[in-house]
């Protein structure tokens, strides 16, 4: 068994790839087994390194140090390949999947506890020629939560403040949009939607838990769909949301299924597990596609 460990160097507040290097040869130094620890370079660096260790045909462990978005890379990475399995050291700001594992989640803090961790098989959403493991979606969240990068870039700016600046941007530019959606070939009546989820995972956004009865191994997709809202109502629809309280929002549709489509009138942002996509169409459906995930024995999801 060969263990992968990808590391970001731009995940949280500061580069902490030489204490992560530390940490794993620490974890490593009795167990006899191949290791690696490589340092992301670029975007998509993370999947080109464990696609390539994949290819190899040996049994291999993967552990994204990072945020959510490495964890992304290091699935696309692997998905499909039955003999590799990934798990989530956390290292970003949000660590959104590993939410769902409620007070379980902080013993993904131990490498030891994943090195010698059981394994599940779970569902991705296939959008485009990517995949996702937790959240896509398309609309009013995407548009807050993606744009918060052009406000962490000014001076005395944290990010809360950021996130507040583009909250406030967003509800100027518009809340709702007119989008034609469509789950499992059926039309959604609607012109015009505030924001549109496709769930694997429960949370994303920092905490946002959409569909807190989202399963990532139930071979299933959770679409959360709201309809156009003014800005007097706004702020009441992202607290119930916020809260896993979607459901309460007058006029709310949540659906199960495998495909959902959403088309639009003009090129728009598009959340792939906190990372942008842009695009005048999301197509997100349940992939083919598996990725072995590695979690703390007795940590439970479910």
């Amino acid at each position: 068994m060969k263990h992968l460990f990808l590391i970001n160097p731009y995940a949280g507040k500061y580069d902490r790839s030489q204490e992560m290097k530390e940490k794993i040869r620490a974890a490593m130094a009795d167990r006899g087994e191949p290791w690696e620890a490589a340092v992301t370079e670029y975007a998509g660096h993370g999947v080109e390194l464990v696609r390539a260790a994949a290819e190899l045909g040996e049994p291999l462990r993967v552990y994204a140090c990072g945020g959510d978005g490495t964890l992304n890379e290091a699935v696309n990475g692997a998905a499909g390949y039955e003999h590799v399995a990934v798990t989530h050291y956390p290292m970003g700001s949000g660590n959104d999947f590993l939410r769902m594992f409620g007070p379980d989640a902080s013993r993904f803090y131990d490498l030891k506890e994943l090195l010698d961790g059981p394994q599940t098989p779970m569902d991705l959403i296939a959008c485009g020629d990517r995949l996702a493991l937790n959240v896509c979606s398309i609309g009013f969240d995407a548009r807050i939560g993606l744009g918060v990068a052009d406000f962490k870039k000014l001076p005395l700016v944290n990010g809360t403040m950021a996130y507040q600046l583009s909250a406030v941007r967003t509800i100027v530019q518009g809340i709702h949009r007119p989008y034609r959606v469509e789950v499992d070939g059926e039309t959604v009546p609607g012109e015009e939607f505030t924001l549109i989820c496709a769930c694997n995972g429960r949370y994303y956004g920092g905490g946002f838990n959409p569909s807190p009865d989202a399963m990532p191994d139930d071979g299933l997709l959770h679409f959360v769909i709201i309809p156009a809202v003014s800005r007097l109502t706004v702020l009441a629809l992202i607290k119930k949301f916020a809260r896993g309280e979607a459901g309460e929002i007058p006029g709310v549709i949540l659906r199960q299924g495998r495909e959902l489509k959403v088309t639009c009138d003009r090129m728009s942002m598009i959340n792939l597990d906190g990372e942008r996509v842009d695009g005048m169409e999301l197509l997100a459906r349940l992939s083919d596609k598996k990725v072995n995930f590695i979690y703390p024995a007795g940590a439970c999801w479910r």
